[in-house]
């Protein structure tokens, strides 16, 4: 089985997709500021850990979960993810958080911040009102706080797999949306700490 049908095996479980390949790659920027900030005001909470881990799931049990606190994000609450190495399951390291908020037509990117204790490559996925499955991939510092923004108008549909009901060729429509997926893509276990999600301007 392929990386790439990971996206299979999310469809079939879950809603929101998976993070199975894609050509688009956005560059973080590195920043210490809350995402509540100026710099990065929500206009929509896609999902926020106040509830601890409802809505937050892991398709693989050897992935751990749990909400904590950062002084550097204004004590905000994360999510920390301690996941395992990787093996031959391709969704055995993705994380799942159910959208709070599913229109995202306020805004015009995906924003959050994210922490790994080294350097790594992150992929983010959705599934838009059309059923097309969109992937980003981010290259990310470790050890470090850093702000990833995602703008609607450059994420790419994922060119390994749609659902069979997905509406290629259409717009993106972000009007509605059940949730978000992300997953680590790195050759050991690792750690990683992760704000909450938003639609930002």
């Amino acid at each position: 089985m392929t990386q790439h049908m990971i996206l299979g095996l999310l469809f079939l479980a879950w809603v929101p997709g998976a993070t199975g390949g894609s050509n688009s790659t956005r560059l973080p920027t590195q920043s210490t500021v809350p995402l509540n900030s100026a710099e990065a005001k929500p206009v929509i909470v896609i999902h926020a850990y106040d509830d601890g881990l409802a809505g937050v799931r892991a398709a693989n049990p050897d992935v751990r979960l749990s909400v904590g606190r950062d002084p550097s994000l204004s004590d905000e609450r994360v999510l920390l993810v301690e996941y395992p190495v990787p093996t031959d399951d391709p969704a055995g390291r993705d994380v799942h958080c159910a959208a709070e908020n599913q229109d995202w037509t306020g805004g015009r990117a995906i924003s959050f911040q994210i922490k790994p204790t080294r350097p790594m490559r992150l992929s983010l996925s959705f599934v838009d009102r059309n059923r097309v499955a969109y992937t980003a991939w981010t290259e990310l510092q470790g050890g470090v706080w850093q702000l990833v923004r995602i703008p609607f108008d450059e994420i790419r549909a994922n060119p390994f797999f749609q659902p069979p009901d997905a509406k290629t060729g259409a717009p993106l429509d972000v009007s509605d949306v059940k949730g978000i997926a992300f997953a680590p893509h790195d050759h050991t276990s690792g750690r990683l700490a992760i704000s909450q999600f938003i639609v930002s301007k």
